[in-house]
Parts: C-alpha cells; sequence; structure tokens
C-alpha cells in the first residue's frame, strides 16, 4: 500500500469528511450558465464554491454572497 503526503493549508476535516450528512446541504448549480455549490439560508441561497474555469465568472460571483432563484 502506498501512502501519500497531502501538502495543503486545509484542515483535514474537510478534506476527508467524517459523515457524508455534512454535505447533504450543498447543490450543485449553474447560475446563467456558471457551475457553482450553493447552500440554502433562511430565504435565499448562499454561493459556496465557484466550479469555472473562466476568471470573469469569478468577478460576477464571489463565495459568501447571497443569490435568489
Amino acid at each position: 500500500m502506498r501512502k501519500m503526503v497531502l501538502y495543503t493549508i486545509a484542515p483535514e476535516y474537510s478534506i476527508f469528511p467524517e459523515e457524508e450528512q455534512s454535505f447533504q446541504h450543498y447543490k450543485n448549480v449553474s447560475v446563467h450558465g456558471v457551475p457553482m455549490v450553493i447552500q440554502q439560508m433562511d430565504t435565499d441561497y448562499e454561493i459556496v464554491r465557484v466550479l469555472s474555469t473562466n476568471p470573469q465568472d469569478y468577478l460576477d460571483y464571489q463565495p459568501g454572497q447571497k443569490i435568489r432563484f
């Protein structure tokens, strides 16, 4: 069995989650053609991660930004 060293500043629990339930409140959606991961807040949604390879999309949508459908 090979061992792998993972160099990252991210904490271990965010890379290797303990339970699948921690990701059940996230949804993968496409807003105006921009793929992203969102989570539902009270009445709107919050962007968790932008999955686009287009740099312009990161200027229009940032993690933490609130959006509505």
